[in-house]
């Protein structure tokens, strides 16, 4: 290559990197932006990662929550059993005694066996008096 040559292509280079010196403003913008883009993208992942932790937590919960509820249903479906069965043992219980009074009021009793008897009246005693 002869002197022109080099000449000429320093010269070239010179006024393309006057061009990039141009540029290097809107790269350096662009690079400031691509931080605080890689700053924020750092920020969503870190409350994503917060997110799902406290989806699992309700996750855990809402299993537990049902387990309690269907847990309350059983109680609930034999406490139901167990008042039907007590009230039909009363209903028992009334049929019998409305049974017993009626075999009572045939029979002329007119005072129920469980009344309480009447003591007779305790007449005072005199006191002994002191010889």
């Amino acid at each position: 290559m002869d002197e022109t040559q080099v000449r000429d292509r320093v010269t070239r280079w010179i006024e393309e990197g006057k061009d990039l010196f141009a540029l290097l403003p809107e790269l350096l913008g662009a690079e400031k932006e691509a931080d605080l883009l890689r700053r924020e993208l750092m920020e969503l992942r870190k409350e994503l990662a917060e997110s799902k932790s406290q989806s699992g937590d309700m996750q855990k919960e809402y299993g537990d929550l049902h387990k309690q509820i269907e847990t309350l249903r059983q109680q609930n479906e034999q406490l139901m059993a167990e008042k039907t069965e007590a009230g039909q043992a009363l209903a028992k219980v009334f049929e019998t005694v409305q049974a017993t009074n009626q075999i009572a009021q045939k029979l002329g009793v007119t005072k129920s066996p469980f009344a309480r008897r009447e003591a007779p009246a305790a007449t005072p005693q005199a006191a002994p008096q002191p010889e």
